[in-house]
């Protein structure tokens, strides 16, 4: 990080503060104040959410880079009855098409275990140990089983409740917020993170041999020229790519000091493709390229029933087909507390949920995720 990089961000923080100071813009001027409540067990920091056999599981977590465990508590979608299934202690859930399995510490230091959800309860399948230096980042469906995804390596288990190990060569970066998904083909992981208005960017990990890397495209010598740049673009959201089976689709959102950034990209190997760019209502545009800070900001992603995906923002739910062309828009409906959890089934297809995980690294304030229903899509 150079001097001269590091006064270009001064200069450009300066700048922001200056102009929101003086226009206010609406909505975005200063965020609004947390209100007591959320769940008894997930509070208000919802990480992930999951529709699987009949209930809405929602997983919350702790405010520490370190121990990013929390809570599991799932909801009946028909009737919202409220079940919890672990006071703490978890770190990730993701879900096959007939499958559910949730990531959790084990009951010593620096082991970890891999469960299922089968006949009510929780089965465990299989559990490893980490280094004192090593921690687990994400829990995914990879070639339809898990993997789990740690600082130094990829575990896959075996049929004997052994594990595969892949022992990455590079660093993963980290942040506050981190998505990951494989390709319908496998072989890969793409990693997204999350650090507000510091960025985040994307990264690869090869499976066959755990090589490590960035994954970027900046079109300008600007500091934030995009539409991927590591130092000015958190990413928000990566699934696989409904339409390209060695692909995955990630999305970039950030609002923070009167500005708001967005833009839902395709993935493939190290290419970068921009799919979607929505300026915000009211901006006009202006006939040129430079959209900086008028874009709307995607907070995630989640596969469709059509083979397309959605696309979530602060304002709206946009529906886009597999080559990213927009067919639908939907604006977000006003959410109901359900045991302290603000969400809403108003949307065909799909409940959003609110959360403030990305309140500590912008001034977004509450942001939205989006569930997709079971037989809409299968969630990865």
């Amino acid at each position: 990080m150079t001097p001269q990089w590091i006064a270009a961000r001064v200069r450009i923080g300066f700048l922001l503060l200056s102009y929101t100071l003086l226009f206010c813009v609406e909505g975005h001027s200063s965020p609004p104040q947390r209100p007591p409540g959320g769940d008894p067990v997930l509070g208000e920091r919802i990480a992930k959410g999951i529709a699987f056999d009949g209930r809405l599981w929602i997983l919350g977590t702790m405010p520490t880079p370190r121990d990013a465990s929390g809570g599991l508590v799932s909801f009946g979608i028909s009737d919202y009855k409220r079940t919890v299934h672990f006071e703490g202690g978890v770190l990730d859930l993701a879900k096959s098409d007939h499958e559910l399995w949730i990531l959790r510490k084990g009951t010593e230091n620096h082991r970890f275990v891999v469960s299922m959800w089968r006949g009510n309860r929780f089965e465990d399948l299989s559990e490893f140990q980490l280094s004192a230096q090593d921690a687990p980042l994400a829990l995914l469906r990879s070639a339809d089983s898990p993997a789990v995804l740690s600082e130094g390596t990829v575990h896959y288990p075996a049929k004997d409740k052994t594990w595969h190990v892949v022992q990455l060569k590079g660093k993963l970066r980290s942040g506050v917020q981190v998505s990951v998904a494989s390709p319908q083909e496998g072989e890969r992981i793409y990693v997204g993170f999350n650090v507000g208005e510091w960025g985040g960017g994307l990264q690869q990990v090869d499976l066959r041999t755990g090589a490590v890397t960035d994954v970027e495209r900046r079109d300008t010598k600007d500091l934030c020229g995009g539409p991927l740049n590591r130092d000015c673009d958190p990413v928000t959201g990566v699934i696989p790519d409904p339409q390209n089976k060695e692909c995955v689709l990630a999305s970039v959102g950030l609002v923070h000091m009167g500005h708001s950034n967005g833009r839902i990209l395709r993935v493939c190997d190290s290419r970068v493709t921009l799919l979607s760019e929505i300026l915000i209502p009211g901006d006009k545009d202006k006939g040129n390229d430079d959209k900086w800070g008028r874009t709307e900001a995607f907070y995630g992603l989640a596969p469709s029933a059509d083979d397309g995906f959605w696309g979530i923002t602060y304002r709206a739910l946009y529906l886009f087909d597999a080559a990213g062309n927009k067919k639908q828009e939907y604006t977000l409906p006003k959410l109901e507390s359900v045991s302290g959890i603000r969400l809403s089934k108003a949307l065909p297809q799909v409940i959003v949920l609110q959360t403030d995980v990305n309140w500590a690294v912008s001034t977004s304030g509450y942001t939205p995720l989006v569930v997709p229903l079971e037989g809409s899509a299968q969630q990865r």
